[in-house]
């Protein structure tokens, strides 16, 4: 049985991307309410280095969920 070709039930290939785009989105939303907090929600702003740091796993969690969304949905896949 190949890894891509698993019909039954969910898939493991399904739900590993499944997961993996849960978490990039942990992320994405996890590191955009840090950055929006002090300036839109009244709380402290973060300094510029956990700022950047901040910043940095936002894209990587953007990336994460991007890679996750389309290898779930199997865009750019044939069929």
């Amino acid at each position: 049985m190949s890894f891509r070709n698993d019909t039954r039930g969910i898939g493991v290939a399904k739900l590993f991307f499944t997961i993996v785009t849960g978490v990039g989105l942990g992320l994405s939303l996890g590191t955009a309410f840090l950055i929006v907090r002090g300036p839109f929600f009244g709380g402290p702003a973060l300094d510029p280095f956990p700022m950047m740091g901040v910043l940095a796993v936002f894209i990587v969690g953007i990336l994460v969920v991007s890679w996750g969304t389309t290898r779930l949905f199997g865009v750019g896949t044939t069929a």
